[in-house]
């Protein structure tokens, strides 16, 4: 077969967008300034199944975020499932990493291709209960997510050890250029402090399996898998932009043996399926096949769903919703279940993330982790702050910036400075002062807040049958906002002395007998 003249421009294309995407993720990082310069977040400012989540999300729709989502829906209807074939970033790291990984040729059954649709179906009608599971499926978040908890943490560990392993091994005329080098790397292209995440493992193997099954079948994922396709599949049925023949040459037949997304069949050409990579242009030994703009006078074969594959969808997805809430609510059931500043009430919450990441990667203090049962099985991924591992810098507003769809608002720095993510208590059993009778600051030297939230009483205390006056400390209620680096930088080894609850938060309602103390 002779490669098609469009090849090398798909490519290109492919190549440039996922370089573009690339940049923007390591854009996504604190500079010296509390200011992104850059749309670090246009990924998923151009994701229609973020926008489909924030749809069905309670509150009006985020149009200034989202508008271009909306944009590249329009772009299908006219064109066909150009997004999948020449911009998406895992579509593209599919087709490199196949030739790594090796690629099956199975033909799977072209009912394979329904389990997008009902996927998207069932997702779609979960949301309309309350309860979004897109971004679980969302191929733009596996990918971000997955550079993010796994790829971006081993990249900046790697690049530390080989400056390091320079500056102290010199080597003449290498170490030089390397050590000379850093700055570039350190001020651009590193992070700010070495990414820790506690799901690294586990999105790492998600996305390896996904990248496995084109030992299966080339393109497994896009073809049978993924919701953003089949909402894509939906918006191209009737594409303006149409393949030349619409079925398949009875002397020939070459193209539906080397069609990536299996959309050439002896029915047909199915627009719904084509990834518009336009290799079959290339295949045809007599030059028979072109795309051209037709007017929309026949549409393309569909996708037979089955009356009965839909209702089981659409009553699988509504069933979900009740039985999610007929369990506690998450921050009774977990305490210690605390979000970043700006992030808005839990139910809602939980229907506008996208669990792309974004808020986790661009963390100055590595506070922001992500879930794994926290917030229950539909949190997975969902970003809660973990002061034990990171807090919440005291003067940064960089999670509500990169925030694609409004789960977490965006907040000036005053606004920030006075939301309340939870507040810190003493376990008086561990505390030094209050178990040991060992006299310790930290705490109260680290609180960031102008009026210190941690203050001292000095108290007599019995320690070892002898009377000591210590100064204990006291954590003041109205002035705390849980941003947990008191609980970072607790010396005391394993489980902190000081740990931060999601009482009090600012998104939250109290009622009247707790809402006193946080003023």
């Amino acid at each position: 077969m002779k490669a098609s003249p469009w090849l090398y421009a798909r490519k290109a294309s492919q190549t440039l967008c996922l370089t573009g995407f690339l940049w923007l993720f390591l854009q996504t990082e604190y500079r010296g300034v509390d200011e992104l310069p850059y749309p670090v977040s246009l990924l998923f400012r151009i994701d229609p199944l973020a926008a489909l989540a924030d749809f069905f999300a309670p509150g009006s729709f985020h149009w200034q975020l989202l508008w271009p989502s909306l944009l590249v829906l329009c772009l299908t209807v006219i064109f066909g499932r150009f997004f999948c074939g020449w911009v998406c970033p895992l579509g593209a790291t599919l087709d490199g990493c196949g030739l790594l990984v090796g690629r099956g040729h199975r033909a799977f059954a072209p009912a394979w291709r329904r389990v997008k649709y009902l996927l998207l179906i069932g997702f779609s009608a979960a949301a309309l209960t309350g309860v979004q599971l897109l971004g679980l499926f969302d191929p733009l978040a596996i990918f971000l997510r997955s550079l993010t908890l796994a790829f971006y943490p081993v990249y900046n560990l790697g690049l530390n050890e080989v400056f390091d392993w320079f500056y102290e091994h010199p080597v003449p005329l290498i170490s030089p250029v390397v050590n000379q080098a850093y700055p570039l790397f350190r001020d651009n292209l590193m992070a700010f402090h070495q990414p820790i995440f506690s799901l690294g493992l586990f999105t790492l193997v998600v996305f390896l399996l996904i990248l496995l099954l084109e030992r299966v079948e080339h393109r497994f994922w896009c073809k049978n898998l993924c919701p953003l396709g089949a909402l894509f599949g939906l918006c191209s049925r009737h594409a303006l932009l149409q393949r030349t023949p619409d079925h398949l040459c009875a002397d020939c037949q070459v193209c539906r043996a080397g069609c990536r997304s299996g959309a050439v069949r002896a029915e047909g050409h199915h627009r719904s399926e084509c990834l518009l990579c336009m290799d079959c242009t290339g295949y045809c030994p007599e030059d028979r096949v072109s795309f051209n703009f037709k007017s929309l006078s026949r549409s393309g074969p569909g996708v037979d769903l089955q009356r009965r594959g839909i209702i089981t969808s659409v009553a699988a997805g509504l069933l979900v919703g009740p039985v999610v809430k007929i369990g506690p609510e998450s921050y009774r059931q977990n305490p210690y279940l605390i979000r970043p500043p700006g992030a808005v009430p839990e139910t809602e919450f939980l229907q506008r993330c996208v669990r792309c990441g974004e808020c986790m990667k661009v963390c100055i203090g590595r506070a922001v982790q992500p879930a794994l049962l926290e917030a229950g099985p539909v949190g997975l991924w969902t970003p809660l702050v973990v002061p034990r591992i990171g807090y919440c810098e005291y003067n940064c507003t960089l999670c509500g910036q990169v925030c694609p769809t409004g789960a977490i608002r965006r907040l000036d720095l005053p606004q920030k400075k006075q939301v309340v993510i939870g507040i810190a208590v003493f376990d008086k059993d561990r505390c030094l002062p209050f178990a040991k009778g060992i006299e310790c600051l930290v705490c109260e030297e680290h609180c960031p807040t102008g009026d210190k939230a941690i203050v001292f009483e000095e108290k007599g205390l019995l320690v070892d049958g002898e009377l000591r006056r210590l100064k204990l400390p006291k954590v003041v209620d109205r002035l705390c906002i849980g941003c947990g680096i008191c609980e970072t930088k607790c010396p005391v080894e394993g489980v902190s002395a000081i740990r931060v609850i999601n009482e009090g938060e600012s998104r939250r309602e109290r009622s009247g007998l707790v809402a006193g103390p946080y003023g």
